[in-house]
């Protein structure tokens, strides 16, 4: 009969726990380097982070005011001994009202919240807006397994879409094959790219600099490498950048 001994298995149980720690730790890496949206790079994404800064604190402030609830009332109300009774309450009228209305009025409030911004997110300025009448409007092709980008004076680029600083920028998304997801994560995008319909997004960056993102739908073995950059540029530099690109015909859009 073998006889387990924890002094054998002291070593194992080291290796296995030095192990789990890298696996936990190789997935954070990868994040790190990944785009970040909680680091906005333009309204669209700024408008995202505050949704998700309001819905955090309310949760916590639930999490921590129902936690201390019932830790308070176990605590408060437990019993001491075997033979004891703990005092039993049946009911408080104007508490349940409370618990009742305010947690209404707080999901009420998120709810308003999102239909204020959504209509925002998902089509951007309104187009008899200053901002919306001096927008650009892009296509978005996606195919296994690489993306194209079409600007209005028919020229096209491949992987590297180019965009102005400031200016909201109207994406029509579609697909040649299968389903495709555009997604820039700093700078708000996130829509499908469908075969043989049309989507739309928008997007907008506040600053110059690279902006990175990927297709977030499986689309097949190269899903991994379908990438996508987004150069954000002044407007002089992207009338420049589009003026001296190929054809869209010759991109085979």
């Amino acid at each position: 009969m073998i006889r387990w001994r924890p002094a054998d298995s002291l070593p194992r149980l080291g290796l296995a726990a030095l192990a789990a720690a890298a696996g936990a730790l190789v997935p954070g890496v990868a994040l790190a380097a990944s785009p970040d949206f909680l680091s906005p790079g333009g309204p669209p994404d700024s408008r995202i982070v505050m949704i998700w800064d309001v819905f955090l604190i309310v949760a916590v402030v639930v999490l921590v005011g129902v936690g201390g609830a019932v830790l308070y009332a176990a605590i408060r109300f437990r019993r001491r001994s075997p033979d004891e009774m703990p005092a039993q309450i049946h009911g408080i009228a104007r508490l349940e009202i409370a618990w009742t209305v305010i947690p209404l009025i707080i999901l009420l409030g998120l709810f308003a919240l999102n239909v204020v911004n959504v209509q925002y997110l998902r089509h951007g300025p309104s187009p008899a807006s200053a901002a919306g009448r001096r927008g650009v409007d892009i296509g978005v092709v996606g195919r296994q397994f690489y993306w194209t980008f079409d600007y209005p004076n028919g020229k096209a680029s491949i992987a590297t879409l180019t965009i102005p600083v400031g200016v909201p920028v109207y994406l029509r998304t579609r697909s040649l094959d299968v389903i495709h997801g555009f997604w820039v994560p700093q700078l708000g995008a996130k829509i499908d790219a469908l075969p043989g319909i049309v989507n739309h997004a928008f997007i907008e960056a506040s600053r110059p600099g690279t902006f990175r993102g990927q297709c977030y739908e499986f689309c097949g073995v190269g899903h991994a490498q379908m990438l996508i950059t987004v150069k954000a540029v002044s407007m002089a530099q992207y009338r420049a950048t589009i003026a001296h690109l190929p054809s869209a015909a010759s991109t085979g859009t």
